[in-house]
């Protein structure tokens, strides 16, 4: 049963320690966890952070949805950030079923040292109001503290046997292509196929990932970088836990899609083409419902917000390049088969869970 137990409390109060630690002794069990650190993470989706709130809150967000997803995928996780406004930690609660917050007390003497270092701007820390459990860094023994918090885990994660990680190797697919081109009705199309032959994919929108992470606020240059960078990192999680991933998104700049790539082993890029004419025809079909829509009614979903994309950068080396203005049953089986191949090569490499950092 998955799960995802939050460690907060203010800056050095031990947060990292404390995580790893307790990863390491329910991995020694045969009981795999995650640990999404905020440092490890934010160095890959804020690579030149501003530590504006607008950042912060995206950055936070997107914690949110990975630990969301992970525990979706059936992993647990233990989530490792001072999130000091209480309000991301309380939306992880309200996303996640199976809950909890271990609230750290920091030695006196490093909040003062942190306050004196506070600069201008920077919100005051909000501990948690009702947390399952509280541990004082000044009285608990880093033993006990760890064990605590290996308890917790198990509490909330049920009754399970104990095992040994056995999860298949997973890999992720990118489908990119101007809109109109037909990313999502492909993508969604493809993961019924492959549910069929019991493969189950997550197919990760794009729409859906950055209402998530911008809850409809309005999109800027900054906000659309981490959103792109989010959104790769969140595959490359996916994957790590064993779930086949496919990315629905247009992606303007190659390099989000070049990130992907260096972060997933496994991985492949679809390079959707079609004349300008023809997607710009299926996008207004599809969002504002001006014409009869091109592809099987099977497929049709609720339409998202419009997609807007000026310098597209078209993928230069693709895996897979697929002619939308064409019989769409071909390009399916072209993208099962890319699949396939993924799926054997993950296979012939076999499955290395990720280190504990």
């Amino acid at each position: 049963m998955s799960s995802a137990v939050w460690i907060t409390g203010p800056t050095a109060s031990g947060k990292s320690v404390l995580a790893r630690a307790a990863a390491t002794e329910l991995a020694a069990a045969g009981e795999p966890v995650f640990v999404l650190e905020l440092d490890e993470i934010r160095h890959v989706i804020t690579p030149s952070p501003s530590d504006t709130d607008t950042e912060r809150d995206v950055v936070y967000r997107a914690l949110v949805y990975m630990a969301s997803a992970l525990t979706a995928a059936h992993a647990s996780v233990i989530v490792d950030a001072t999130a000091h406004r209480r309000a991301w930690r309380d939306l992880a609660r309200r996303k996640i079923s199976r809950f909890a917050e271990v609230q750290l007390i920091c030695p006196l003497e490093v909040l003062r040292e942190r306050e004196a270092r506070r600069t201008s701007g920077d919100a005051p820390y909000e501990p948690a109001l009702r947390p399952e459990l509280t541990v004082d860094t000044r009285q608990e023994p880093r033993e006990g503290a760890v064990r605590k918090i290996v308890e917790l885990v198990r509490k909330l994660a049920g009754p399970t046997a104990r095992r040994q990680d056995t999860r298949a190797p997973a890999w992720a697919i990118w489908v990119t292509g101007l809109p109109g081109s037909g990313k999502t009705t492909l993508s969604r199309k493809v993961a019924e196929a492959l549910a069929a032959r019991s493969t189950n994919v997550r197919v990760l929108e794009f729409a859906e990932f950055r209402r998530s992470l911008l809850d409809d606020e309005a999109e800027s240059d900054a906000t659309r970088e981490i959103v792109h960078r989010a959104l790769a990192y969140t595959a490359k999680l996916l994957a790590e836990a064993g779930v086949p991933v496919i990315v629905d998104a247009t992606a303007p700049r190659r390099a989000w899609r070049r990130l992907a790539r260096q972060l997933i082993t496994h991985f492949a890029e679809v390079q959707l083409v079609c004349p300008d004419d023809v997607c710009g025809e299926r996008e207004r079909a599809a969002r504002w419902r001006l014409a009869s829509h091109p592809w099987p009614p099977a497929v049709r979903r609720p339409a998202p917000a419009p997609d807007m994309v000026i310098g597209y950068e078209a993928s230069l080396a693709p895996e897979l390049a697929l002619h939308t203005d064409h019989d769409f049953s071909v390009n399916v089986d072209a993208f099962l088969r890319l699949a396939e191949r993924l799926q054997r090569a993950a296979i012939s490499a076999g499955y290395t869970p990720r280190p504990i950092a």
